[in-house]
């Protein structure tokens, strides 16, 4: 083999031993990466309070937390579709005994973390101040009423449930104004689009531009509990840590804080 052929492999060769190094040190610092990151798919009604909890916890660990907030409903197909979240935070035990069933998430990790009830709420500018929602409350107002789309959202089938149970489903069936979550049937009773929503009492409190002029009755419905819940194929050290913490007397201080009662 003659000095230049000889250059040449020596090269090809040298060019061979940098990719590799570079391919193993981005390999690395993607494993690192990852290592320090969790993602929690939540309920939207959880919006504020776990947000806080996430930067309380990343102060206090050397971890990123990503946060991905939706219906529940919408967030179980997401990851029946392949999303893979570390710990689900969901406004409705159906969507975790769903992924159960999917054999997605840890059984026994399933856990009732805080509740709430339910509230009527009207623009703040509304002249209402006030309703019985057992005293004939479709005649109480005259127009639109909006709620979470019952068939995805949480907290719209517990209000639909309140609506049933009161036994006005028929009044009210051609003034339903279904919202993709339950931030959005907030976002439109505060924009004055419709004269009334009923959503999470704890949402409702953390608006000022809506008031609350009804608190729904809690036997109207099934009981409200927001369950967190293990992903399998995130069940680790890391990831327990975090969901531990949800329960802590720290955490608790803040659901508290924010209007949830603890179950």
């Amino acid at each position: 083999m003659n000095n230049f052929s000889s250059r040449k492999m020596i090269r090809k060769y040298t060019i061979y031993i940098v990719l590799l190094f570079l391919l193993v040190g981005c390999a690395q610092k993607a494993q690192k990466k990852q290592l320090n990151e969790l993602l929690v798919f939540s309920g939207a009604g959880l919006t504020n309070v776990v947000a806080e909890l996430a930067e309380i916890y990343e102060a206090e660990n050397n971890i990123d937390i990503k946060l991905n907030f939706a219906s529940s409903g919408t967030l179980a197909r997401q990851i029946e579709q392949g999303a893979q979240p570390a710990v689900f935070i969901s406004a409705n035990e159906k969507w975790v005994d769903y992924l159960i069933h999917l054999d997605l998430v840890v059984p026994e990790s399933k856990e009732n973390v805080v509740g709430t009830s339910m509230a009527v709420i009207v623009p703040s500018d509304s002249e209402t101040d006030t309703i019985t929602f057992l005293d004939h409350f479709p005649e109480q107002f005259n127009g639109r009423l909006s709620i979470g789309d019952p068939k995805h959202v949480p907290a719209g089938d517990y209000a639909w449930k309140a609506i049933e149970g009161g036994g006005y489903a028929d009044a009210l069936s051609d003034r339903m104004l279904p919202a993709k979550d339950v931030r959005s049937a907030l976002m439109v009773v505060e924009l004055g689009e419709v004269e009334m929503g009923i959503v999470y009492k704890t949402d409702a409190l953390k608006s000022k531009k809506v008031k609350i002029v009804s608190v729904v009755p809690d036997e109207l419905h099934p009981p409200i509990g927001f369950y967190a819940s293990i992903l399998k194929n995130k069940n680790n050290e890391q990831t327990r840590l975090f969901y531990n913490f949800l329960t802590s007397k720290e955490a608790t201080d803040i659901w508290i804080k924010h209007g949830f009662k603890i179950e």
